[in-house]
Order: C-alpha cells, then sequence, then structure tokens
C-alpha cells in the first residue's frame, strides 16, 4: 500500500474491530489478528477459561501467556508507528502531548531519534540545547510531507527492558530468541550466542517465506483433494439420477402393460354389451312390428262398428272375432329378464397381493468403473443458468484401439450458436487408457457446438462423448432461527456481501445490521432501535460501495439512507420525510451503479432516485406515474432494471431513465409474479427476482425470458415463507434472505 493510500485510511488501519475506536496497546496475537490490550482482557474476564481466549475475528482458540498476563503477548509497533502518524496527521486539530512536560499543543516538533513529540514552549529549545541531541533531526509537525511520514513508519524499535529505554534493538540472542540492545549484549545476555538483528531477520525471512510456500502446497493438496470430493459427490449424484432413470422407466413399462390389460378388458366389455344390445334390439323390431298390425285392425274394426248398419255388423261379426283371435295369440311373446345380460368385473386378487406385497425392485450398490458415463442428480427445481459440457475423455475408440499415447493433450472448445467462443481448455493425458471428465460453464443458454483437438489438430468422429446439461440451484447452508441474541433473527430483510465475501444482513424487526463470513459464522452487528444517528427504525435496503467499501442502510421508516464504513462506524446521511427530490418516504432497496452513484427506491414516493456519494439529489428515474410500489432497481450493463411491487412486474429502463420494456403479470405461472421484490445479477449474467408471495426464486435473461426457478413454500432446506433479498458471493453462490422463516440460505 503506498503512502498517500494508507494516509487516506489511516483511521481503518489503527482502529480495533472489537471497541471500534483507536487502538491502545495494541497486541498482537498468534493468530496475526490485532486488538487493544484493554479489549482482550476484557474478552479474558468474561470468558469460561482463565487461560484460553478466542479470538474475535477468526475465534481460534490461543493460550494465555504463562506469566497469566496478556501484557507479555507481542506488542505490534507497526501500529505504533501509525498511531504516531496518526498524531502528527491530527495534531493541528486536537494537539498532541509532549514528551517531556506531558503538555497538549498543536504547535509541537517531533524528533525522529528520540521518537518523541516537543511543544513550541521551552521543551523544544531544551531538546536542542542538550549536546548529545546535536544530530537529531527535528520538524515540526505542520511541515510534515509524505516522505517524512515514511521516515517515522520506518522508524527503529527500541529496547524495553528497565535502563536501556531509548536502546535501539541490534542484536538476536539466539538462546533466548529475542532482539536485544547493545546493553542488553553485557548485562542479561552476556554468554549468550548472539547475531546482528538484520541477519536473523534474514534468515526468518527466508524460513517464513519456505514455510509460506509449504502451507501454499499444503493448501493446494486439499483443494485437489476438495475437488475429488466434489467430483465424487457428481458422480454419486449423476449414478443416482442415472438409477432412478432406470426405475422410472421399468415403472412407465409396468404401467403400459397395466394400461393395455385394462384396455383390452374394456374392449371385452364392449364386444359382450353391444352383443347382448343388438339381441334386444331386434326383439324390439318383432315387437314393434305386431303391434302395427293390431293397431291397424283396430282402426278398421272401429271403422266398421261407425260406419255400417246392425245387418253388416252382425254379418262381420264372425271376422272380427277372428282377427282379434289371431292377434291375442300371436303377440306379447314375453320377453323377461332372462334377455338382459347382468355384467361384472372379476379381479385378479392374486396379482394385485403380488404388486402391493412385493417391491418393483431393490437398490444395489455396484462397484465404479472409470468410464461409467456422468450425469447430475436433480436439484431443488430445474432452472437454467448456463450449459455445463461434460467431456468424456478416452484414449481407446470403441474398438478397444489405442488412438492416442501419454503425454498426448486434448483441447476442448465450446462455441455458442452465433460462433462465439464459451470455454476452452486443455489436458493432458496423463494415462494409457483412462477415461477424464471436464465441466465447462458457459453464459449462453441456446445449444452450443463442442470440438476437440488433439495436439493442436482437429479430430473428427473420434471417440470423445460430450453431453451438455443445465446447471441447477442446490441449498448448501442455511443459518440463523427468530430471536433477539447476536446470529438471531427478526424478518431479516435485505443482503449484500462486500469484498471479501462478508455477509451483511438488515435485521428488520431487531432494527440492526448484522455480518457474517461465507460460511454463517457470526462476525460483528451494529445499530439499535431509535432515529439518531447509527440507530434504525425498520433498516431494509442494504449496498456496499464499489471502491471504498461504505455501507448504506435504507432505514425506510425514518425516511433516509444512513452510510457507515465497514466496522460499522456512522458516515454521513441524507433524505428525510418528504416529497421533494432531496426528500424520500419508506426507501425500500439500494444499489450502487457502475458510477458509484446511489440508486434509491423511493416506494412511498413511487419513484427510482439516483444519489451521489455524498447524498446530493441527481435524478429521478422513468415520468411521473411510471411506478407503483417501486421495491428495488439495479444496473445491468446499460439497463436500469426495477421491481414493481404492486403492478406485479419487471421495468427495463436505458441508462438515461427512458423506458424500454416490461415483462410478467400477477399469477403462479412461469415468469407470473405475487409481490416481486429484490433483484440481482447472478454470474451467468441472468437476472433473479425474489417472488416473495410465490415463495421461489425466478430467473431470467434480461430481455425477460424465463430460464428457471426454485424453491417452494416451507420451512425446510431449500424452501422459503417470503424470500426477500439476494445476493451473489465470489465463488457464484446465491445468498437469500428468508424473510418468515428468519434465516438466511447460501444456494449453490
Amino acid at each position: 500500500m503506498d503512502i498517500k493510500t494508507l494516509l487516506d485510511n489511516l483511521h481503518q488501519e489503527v482502529s480495533c474491530s472489537v471497541c471500534m475506536n483507536t487502538f491502545t496497546d495494541p497486541k498482537t496475537l498468534p493468530c496475526l489478528h490485532v486488538f487493544c490490550l484493554q479489549c482482550l482482557n476484557g474478552i479474558l474476564r468474561t470468558s469460561c477459561r482463565h487461560n484460553i481466549i478466542a479470538c474475535p475475528e477468526c475465534r481460534k482458540e490461543i493460550q494465555v501467556p504463562r506469566s497469566g498476563n496478556l501484557e507479555d503477548l507481542p506488542t505490534n509497533f507497526r501500529i505504533n508507528r501509525l498511531l504516531d502518524v496518526l498524531a502528527i496527521k491530527e495534531c493541528s486539530v486536537i494537539g498532541v502531548k509532549c514528551g517531556n512536560c506531558e503538555e497538549s499543543s498543536s504547535q509541537s516538533f517531533y524528533c525522529f531519534q528520540c521518537c518523541a513529540f516537543w511543544c513550541e514552549a521551552n521543551c523544544i529549545s531544551l531538546h536542542n540545547g542538550i549536546k548529545a541531541n546535536k544530530e537529531h533531526r527535528v520538524l515540526a509537525v505542520k511541515d510534515f510531507k509524505d516522505q517524512d511520514f515514511e521516515n517515522v513508519l520506518k522508524r527503529p524499535v527500541f529496547c524495553r527492558s528497565r535502563g536501556h529505554e531509548g536502546k535501539e534493538l541490534e542484536f538476536f540472542c539466539k538462546d533466548c530468541c529475542v532482539a536485544i540492545c547493545h546493553s542488553c549484549v553485557v548485562t542479561t545476555h552476556d554468554g549468550h550466542a548472539k547475531m546482528l538483528l538484520e541477519e536473523a531477520a534474514n534468515e526468518r525471512k527466508l524460513q517464513a517465506k519456505s514455510a509460506i510456500e509449504n502451507q501454499r502446497k499444503t493448501a493446494l493438496e486439499k483443494r485437489r483433494e476438495i475437488a475429488r470430493l466434489d467430483s465424487d459427490c457428481a458422480k454419486i449424484q449423476e449414478h443416482v439420477a442415472s438409477v432412478k432413470k432406470s426405475v422410472q422407466q421399468f415403472v412407465d413399462n409396468m404401467m403400459a402393460v397395466i394400461e393395455a390389460q385394462k384396455q383390452e378388458t374394456f374392449d371385452d366389455l364392449d364386444n359382450r354389451a353391444a352383443e347382448s344390445m343388438h339381441r334386444l334390439r331386434i326383439q324390439r323390431g318383432e315387437i314393434e312390428k305386431q303391434v302395427k298390425i293390431t293397431e291397424t285392425s283396430i282402426e278398421a274394426t272401429e271403422a266398421i262398428l261407425q260406419r255400417n248398419i246392425s245387418a253388416e255388423i252382425i254379418q262381420s261379426n264372425q271376422i272380427i272375432e277372428e282377427t282379434f283371435q289371431g292377434q291375442v295369440e300371436s303377440a306379447y311373446p314375453r320377453i323377461g329378464n332372462q334377455s338382459i345380460v347382468d355384467f361384472g368385473f372379476v379381479r385378479n386378487q392374486r396379482l394385485f397381493d403380488h404388486v402391493w406385497t412385493d417391491r418393483i425392485g431393490f437398490v444395489k450398490v455396484l462397484p465404479t468403473s472409470p468410464t461409467e458415463s456422468s450425469a447430475s442428480g436433480k436439484g431443488i427445481s430445474k432452472p437454467i443458468i448456463g450449459l455445463e459440457a461434460n467431456i468424456m475423455l478416452t484414449t481407446r475408440n470403441v474398438k478397444g484401439e489405442q488412438c492416442y499415447e501419454k503425454r498426448d493433450y486434448v483441447t476442448v472448445e465450446i462455441k455458442n450458436q452465433e460462433g462465439h467462443d464459451c470455454a476452452t481448455e486443455t489436458r493432458v493425458l496423463d494415462n494409457k487408457d483412462g477415461s477424464y471428465k471436464i465441466s465447462y460453464f458457459a453464459k449462453d443458454t441456446g445449444k452450443c457446438r463442442v470440438s476437440v483437438k488433439v495436439n493442436g489438430e482437429h479430430i473428427r468422429n473420434s471417440p470423445f462423448a460430450t453431453k451438455v446439461k443445465p446447471r441447477q440451484f442446490r441449498p448448501v447452508l442455511s443459518f440463523g432461527k427468530y430471536g433477539s441474541v447476536m446470529e438471531d433473527f427478526r424478518c431479516p430483510w435485505g443482503v449484500a456481501v462486500n469484498e471479501r465475501d462478508e455477509i451483511l444482513v438488515t435485521d428488520n424487526d431487531n432494527n440492526r445490521v448484522q455480518l457474517f463470513s461465507s460460511d454463517g459464522t457470526y462476525l460483528r452487528s451494529f445499530g439499535s432501535k431509535g432515529d439518531k444517528e447509527g440507530e434504525f427504525n425498520s433498516p431494509i435496503g442494504v449496498a456496499i460501495g464499489n471502491e471504498n467499501g461504505i455501507i448504506f442502510i435504507a432505514d425506510s421508516a425514518n425516511h433516509r439512507i444512513q452510510l457507515f464504513s465497514g466496522r460499522g462506524e456512522v458516515l454521513s446521511k441524507f433524505g428525510g420525510k418528504g416529497n421533494l427530490d432531496h426528500q424520500l418516504s419508506y426507501p425500500y432497496g439500494l444499489s450502487i451503479g457502475s458510477d458509484g452513484n446511489c440508486i434509491v427506491a423511493d416506494s412511498g414516493n413511487k419513484k427510482i432516485k439516483l444519489f451521489s456519494r455524498n447524498g446530493q439529489f441527481l435524478r429521478s428515474i422513468g415520468s411521473e406515474g411510471s411506478f407503483s410500489t417501486p421495491i428495488h432497481c439495479i444496473q445491468y450493463k446499460e439497463y436500469l432494471i426495477a421491481s414493481d411491487f404492486a403492478e406485479q412486474c419487471i421495468k427495463v429502463f436505458d441508462k438515461a431513465g427512458h423506458f424500454l420494456y416490461k415483462f410478467g403479470k400477477y399469477g403462479t405461472g412461469d415468469g407470473e409474479f405475487n409481490g416481486p421484490y429484490h433483484l440481482s445479477i447472478n454470474k451467468a449474467e441472468h437476472l433473479m427476482v425474489c417472488d416473495a408471495n410465490n415463495h421461489r426464486i425466478q430467473v431470467f435473461e434480461v430481455n425477460g425470458k424465463f430460464l428457471g426457478k426454485f424453491g417452494s413454500v416451507g420451512k425446510k432446506i431449500g424452501q422459503f415463507t417470503g424470500p426477500s433479498s439476494l445476493a451473489v458471493l465470489s465463488d457464484g453462490r446465491i445468498v437469500v434472505t428468508d424473510f418468515h422463516n428468519h434465516r438466511v440460505q447460501i444456494f449453490e
């Protein structure tokens, strides 16, 4: 770090992360973290063990020195030198204590040999009047330049032994392993093996570099082991997916057979019913014919009775009797219930009992083979967030013939459908006939082409098998529960990630901001209920400055934005309740644009507003009436993308604030919303939307094309009850605040 940068960040360099104040008597722990002696003593007093102290930063347990006094921990001389630099910088404002009379003065001098301040009164004259100080370099604090500050930082370290104050440490005692001064050589350490301090330091540097290199190799080996374990996990998932596919296919075949037999039974039943109905129709036709003959006879007889005289009726009487007698004998053949067929179904009880009692199959652990194909298992759902091509490399062709030699190198190139490069990787074949798996990640969601080169030459019809599959989200971590103590949440809302992959969460109902490491370990928190500086009333949105790490918090019910340092110190604020340009009404989401300006969703005023880093209003996005209830707005390249809660959609503007298009509507289907909240862009450059009341995260291309989703309503890992905000870690993992489940979940 150059001197200008150091001076600009001096307060941060000399601030204790426990008390948040300037260091007093800084002590270095074996884990190399530095804290005030007073803070360490306080932590030791409140711990349960008198000889163990946990580092507030890394939580490593540290053994208290044998004396039982933390004062024996190494003093951090660099911090002490920085404190002197800070005192010199702030001398004109708050003054500095004289090393002789101990009076504070803003007009002081600094002696580079004495490493002490001298006031302008009589003390500096006294110092300069001493003959031994004639060669000392003294400079007025007000005249300090950058080079002078560097000289202060390079000042020597002096002996702390009684009576040796002011004597520079020049030697190293090999027997005691401590730095000593010239007086110590002939007194306390007389007869001990000694060497020059500079030579000892150079030896230690070489040892340290060797140790660092060994640790780096160890870490690399462990990373490789982690990669191997991850690969094994992926293979297990692939095998599980393959077995599930076999089970599903077997069950589908069984269902197809049962379905076919069901249809055959239906057909038999329909045929039998058709035969019975045909017989009944024939009988019906015969009866209907007889009824017509009878009705004709009745009409003829009635006509005789009406038109003929008595003699004619008597004469026709015999004919009439014979006619009706014949009708009575031939009509009405009894068609009883014996003509109706009663159908029934006789179940194959033996088959039913067999299926019910026996399983469809069993899971068997099979020996693995290096040439087995791979396929990934299912995640929570199936959102396509990119393409992963798995290339199985083997040095033998399908006939088992050797086609490539050991140490040949294979280059695999993936291009999208437009012909642009997505990924390239080269792998050396270090084994005669082994198989290798290479995975790639591409942003494009369309089709891709994979080409293979061996020793730089394109290979056609090679034995290298390739398969492209969608990448998926799966939950890997959940932390937090309902409560008010540290590490607990009451309705966590906003989330952001800083350059160290630390996770900041606005703990809404607890009116504070909590900070966690990327593995969910609690680090610290700041804020409390109120309307004073550093206090909150329903904190919601959170964003972190791109360059300086400044934390922006939307203090919603106080209608303002508060700015904090990375350690939680209040820096400034802007806003205030009202509908003027520089005022706010219930601000929700925050984000930082590419130019470092703060983008605020001013929900109560129905606007998206841009403010400079120092809180000056710049402009609004969209025309009047563009938003109903804006929740969040982010910048992606030349686009400004905003969520509108009341209109259940996402609206897209150009960088100047002109409306371009929108997508989404109310509903539960793909691409529909019920409460779109906060937005984020993932590593694949896809837009992720917290669909809060549908309890899921939806993934889109920036043009609004739906790609996938993950999550469902519930309390299990991977489920949500009102996801409100999300952020992306440097390794691509997704951090989501699970509002009503009072927790934070991480997905990869």
